[in-house]
């Protein structure tokens, strides 16, 4: 009889067991998801976040190689064919005041300046714009191989400093480089690089086929603002940011002030900034940032302004 009870009993439990468990299938799945909601929620949440990366413009890579090739095309132009003496001239004198002013001879690189642009323009009258454009080319790829060159251990030829001035002292000055003999930059952004100083020494920046590209000046100041001149101002990339929203027109440049005004401690004029790009950009991709810079620096500029 005890058995038989026993029995009796184990099946009177099972069909409850059975019901309890019914009611509770599938809760590891649920609570999985609770927790994942709770965390998105998290993350959405504005929560002060110190200030620390700049938006970078954008850089159209295909543009970039096929200006490159149109470049290398060029170079060998001016291989192939002679280029007219007053260009050659022209060159040289860009040479003159690279190595003056790699050498520190302020008097003679300013006249070697003058004469460039000088010459320059009589090239240009003369002789129309390819050839010029030519030499640029030439020169550029020059100079993007001894660059090339030294960074294989090879010596700081001439054409480094005869091209670029004083590039590679630079370069070391503003942290340009890895170890001794590497450059951070790519070799579209040493191509930018030498493109703008080229055409400014030669006076031709803002003449229509040597103007640099918007895309040329959105490599050019995406360098700049990734690898900002320790030797200059902690606020030149605020100079920076204005050129860049020029050409690229979906730039985040409000809150790419805010982050450069937190960094250097400016912590009202940076929540102010992050505060007119929320207004101008209430969806943007830099939303959730822009609202916890914003507490930051807010709270920053409250724990920094000294009581009345």
């Amino acid at each position: 009889m005890s058995a038989e009870r026993s029995e009796v009993n184990t099946r009177k439990l099972r069909p409850g067991t059975r019901g309890l468990s019914r009611h509770l299938e599938g809760w590891q799945p649920a609570l999985v998801a609770v927790v994942i909601a709770a965390a998105c929620a998290l993350l959405v949440v504005p929560r002060p976040a110190g200030a620390d990366t700049i938006p970078l413009p954008h850089v159209d890579a295909a543009e970039a190689s096929r200006a490159e090739v149109r470049r290398e095309q060029q170079a060998r132009a001016a291989l192939s064919e002679p280029l007219p003496f007053l260009v050659r001239a022209a060159g040289e004198s860009l040479r003159s005041f690279g190595r003056a002013e790699a050498e520190g001879r302020t008097g003679e690189a300013a006249r070697a300046l003058l004469e460039l642009r000088g010459l320059a323009r009589n090239s240009l009258t003369k002789h129309g714009d390819e050839p010029v454009l030519r030499l640029l080319a030439y020169q550029t790829e020059l100079f993007l191989s001894a660059v090339e060159s030294w960074e294989a251990g090879g010596p700081e030829v001439s054409d480094i400093a005869e091209l670029g001035g004083a590039f590679l002292h630079k370069a070391r000055a503003a942290r340009w480089t890895r170890g001794e003999r590497r450059l951070v930059a790519t070799r579209a952004e040493r191509a930018a690089l030498f493109k703008v100083r080229w055409v400014e020494a030669a006076g031709l920046r803002a003449v229509g086929a040597f103007a640099p590209t918007a895309n040329e000046l959105r490599i050019y100041y995406r360098f700049l603002l990734e690898h900002p001149d320790t030797t200059r101002s902690a606020e030149e990339p605020l100079r920076y940011v204005s050129a860049v929203e020029k050409v690229d027109l979906g730039y985040p440049a409000l809150f790419a002030r805010g982050v450069i005004y937190y960094r250097t401690g400016q912590f009202a004029r940076a929540a102010q900034a992050f505060r007119a790009h929320l207004e101008k950009q209430p969806n943007g991709p830099w939303r959730l940032r822009a609202q916890n810079h914003l507490l930051a620096a807010a709270q920053q500029a409250r724990e920094t302004t000294p009581d009345p």
